[in-house]
């Protein structure tokens, strides 16, 4: 029985350790750049390459999403697309003691 709750409780764990596939819920972040996706995308991709050197960057409909994988949680992502005039910004982070600042800070320099 203990074999059962242990292997029921360490699938649970993993089950919440495993990046999230697909944008989750409502961004942590939502803003407006004067910059077309483009230009922020090489503004922001940098940045997190340098704090997370897995980051990497996909074309996603009329944009960019630029995601820093992470082990522990889901992963933090941004999706930069076009709007008329400029971009629309959105930054999904997961849980609060797993958000990364420096992405934040990232994400807020290039607008």
């Amino acid at each position: 029985m203990r074999v059962l709750i242990g292997g029921v409780v360490l699938a649970l764990l993993a089950g919440c350790s495993l990046p999230a596939s697909v944008v989750p819920g409502e961004p942590n972040l939502n803003k407006f750049s004067e910059k077309p996706p483009k230009e922020y995308a090489a503004c922001v991709l940098p940045v997190w390459q340098h704090e997370v050197s897995g980051s990497t960057q996909s074309s996603i409909s009329n944009g960019y999403r630029i995601t820093a994988p992470s082990v522990i949680t889901a992963d933090e992502i941004v999706d930069i697309v076009k709007s008329k005039n400029g971009s629309r910004v959105s930054l999904y982070q997961g849980p609060p003691w797993a958000k990364s600042g420096d992405l934040r800070k990232a994400v807020r320099d290039c607008l």
